[in-house]
C-alpha cells in the first residue's frame, strides 16, 4: 500500500485494490477492510469487502480525516 497509514474508522474513502480497480466506500476497522458502497446501507455483502492487504492507495473523498 502505497499510503501505509489506515483511515480512521468509518471515513469515506477512495480506495484502489492490487488490480486497479478504484471504488468508493468505507474504512471498518473492525472488519481489517475497505467496504465498497453500494447505495444500500443494508448488512455488508461478502462480494463487497476488500481486505487491508489488497488495497494499494487509498484517500479520503472529504479532503480531511473523519472521526471515530
Amino acid at each position: 500500500m502505497d499510503n501505509k497509514v489506515l483511515p480512521s474508522n468509518l471515513s469515506a474513502v477512495l480506495f484502489t485494490d492490487k488490480s486497479g480497480v478504484s471504488r468508493e466506500g468505507v474504512y471498518k476497522k473492525g472488519l481489517n477492510a475497505f467496504v465498497e458502497s453500494l447505495g444500500d446501507e443494508g448488512p455488508e455483502d461478502p462480494g463487497n469487502i476488500y481486505p487491508e492487504d489488497i488495497i494499494v492507495n487509498w484517500e479520503y473523498l472529504d479532503g480531511k480525516e473523519n472521526l471515530d
